[in-house]
């Protein structure tokens, strides 16, 4: 499969969870709205979630892949597979120890990252639903595992859907479970868990079919195992700066105001639809082909991906930033502003979306970056920069929250400390292994932010056509689809006038199918 035809598998997949995640997540402003209820809710599924991009998504994947990869290519299949059980088993028991912790250290965890002083009901409340969520790291620690095995064999489909099935059974939860608790969020948090067994049940034909035997294996002293610990570690903190810059904010958002939380929460759903949907499918595909050509040796090969994906991700990540700041009211508007969720809501809201979409290049830069280093064995770097960035949200954080951007402040800090990490990374792979074709990423970024600048204007004028705070629902909704679908043709058109290479190659695909 062409790593076209694969990203395109991952993205539309994930455009499929994306989608469904905006419902629930207008499900539950409807039925929550930026009550302390929905804070207690986001801060307490954000810690296991927090530990699943860590240690399961995050660090498992880009420490798995490389060194599966590199057996598969030195040592043969058979070799391969069985360092991919002994991983699978070192994972269970890893996830089982983390498992137990985090459910006999709730009210500490709790504690520690809820910091108003609440009462004591919503204080319980906060410690039931963690330690009722906890278990899901069973099953979204297995679909990574997966993640990392069919993705080294060129199979994407499963593991980049299974998020649509986490987003199913939370709206079973928030729909229809809720109704059975005296206390609703509940239901949400039980809906947690059943998608998570859906996700594990979806992966376990594709890895029959992909010849991976179950069996239990527990060997430290394999030297696979023993190469993957010694990158998970750097990796585990490299790769998930940003998840942990997210729940920095959200401590700090908790000392705050009311329905801070949620706000950040939903700025970051908003931001992550497009990283979610279009960069991290990249970094998905790309993870595994850069280390093919890194254990090859291949170093043309790998400068041209390298530069190739950066190129395609800031083509993408930049009029995303620009259409969210120029168009963001009337997004936020149309898709939260529901039951209790008030246009003041929206407002706040939008206050750190403009912020946190500074960072969404960086960011989306980032996703490229970092694999381009874990796919060489490099973990060093990205720790170094991931510490100076991690520094510098929590003295930006800080300072900024008390500012009279408060929340929005958090969402800034964000963005500057993703802007220095990767200039870190980015300096560091052009000094290191020239690893970039700088000219032609720095074209693109000049013709795609030229585009993205007049497309945004023209979508600020088309969204004064409309009272978005009190015109009916349906109008709204028509209006933000034509003005999206607007500013898509507007940003395409004046790329190709610039003669974009994206432009150009989207074009020739195209031309090829027809």
């Amino acid at each position: 499969m062409s790593l076209v035809k694969s990203t395109g598998v991952v993205a539309l997949s994930t455009l499929c969870s994306r989608i469904l995640g905006l419902v629930r997540d207008v499900l539950m402003a409807a039925y929550f709205g930026a009550a302390r209820t929905a804070d207690v809710f986001y801060v307490a599924f954000m810690i296991p979630n927090l530990f699943r991009r860590l240690v399961a998504e995050g660090a498992l994947t880009i420490s798995f892949i490389p060194v599966y990869t590199e057996t598969l290519i030195k040592e043969g299949e058979e070799e391969a597979k069985k360092l991919a059980v002994k991983t699978m088993s070192v994972q269970f028991f890893a996830i089982a120890l983390i498992v137990a912790a985090g459910i006999i250290f709730s009210p500490y965890f709790m504690k520690i990252f809820f910091g108003r002083n609440d009462t004591p009901e919503i204080f319980n409340l906060s410690v039931n639903l963690i330690r009722l969520m906890f278990p899901y790291l069973f099953f979204v620690g297995f679909v990574a595992f997966a993640m990392g095995y069919l993705n080294s064999h060129r199979i994407f489909f499963a593991p980049a859907f299974s998020p649509v099935l986490l987003n199913v059974g939370i709206i079973t939860g928030i729909v229809g479970l809720s109704k059975l608790f005296a206390e609703s969020i509940y239901g949400v948090a039980i809906g947690v868990l059943l998608g998570g067994l859906l996700q594990f049940l979806l992966q376990l034909p594709y890895l029959k079919k992909s010849g991976f035997k179950f069996y239990f294996s527990l060997d430290f002293k394999h030297p696979g195992i023993r190469n993957i610990f010694k990158m998970l570690t750097p990796a585990l903190f490299g790769i998930a700066v940003y998840q942990i810059n997210t729940l920095v904010s959200n401590f700090l958002a908790s000392m705050i105001s009311e329905g801070s939380v949620t706000y950040i929460y939903y700025t970051n759903r908003l931001t992550e639809l497009v990283l979610g949907v279009f960069i991290i499918s990249i970094g998905n595909v790309i993870l595994p082909e850069m280390s093919r050509l890194s254990a090859s040796a291949d170093s043309k090969r790998f400068k041209d991906l390298f530069s190739a994906s950066l190129s395609s991700a800031i083509f993408i990540s930049i009029p995303a930033a620009v259409g969210l700041i120029s168009f963001g009211v009337p997004i936020i508007s149309v898709i939260f502003m529901h039951g209790r969720f008030t246009f003041n809501d929206c407002i706040l809201t939008y206050s750190s979306l403009v912020t946190a979409s500074i960072g969404i290049v960086f960011i989306a830069g980032l996703r490229i970056t970092t694999q381009a280093f874990y796919s060489m064995k490099d973990t060093k770097t990205p720790v170094i920069s991931a510490t100076v960035a991690l520094v510098l949200n929590i003295i930006f954080g800080y300072t900024l929250m008390q500012t009279s951007l408060k929340h929005a402040g958090l969402t800034l800090a964000n963005s500057i400390s993703a802007a220095v990490q990767m200039m870190i990374l980015f300096l560091r792979l052009k000094q290191t292994t020239g690893g970039v074709d700088l000219k032609k990423v720095l074209f693109s970024f000049l013709k795609s932010a030229i585009a993205a600048l007049f497309m945004g204007i023209a979508v600020y004028l088309f969204s004064m056509l409309i009272n978005w705070q009190s015109s009916v629902f349906y109008l709204k909704l028509i209006y933000m689809t034509l003005i999206i679908i607007s500013a898509g043709i507007i940003y395409f058109f004046l790329c190709y006038l610039l003669k974009s290479e994206e432009v150009y190659f989207i074009l020739k695909r195209v031309r090829s199918r027809l």
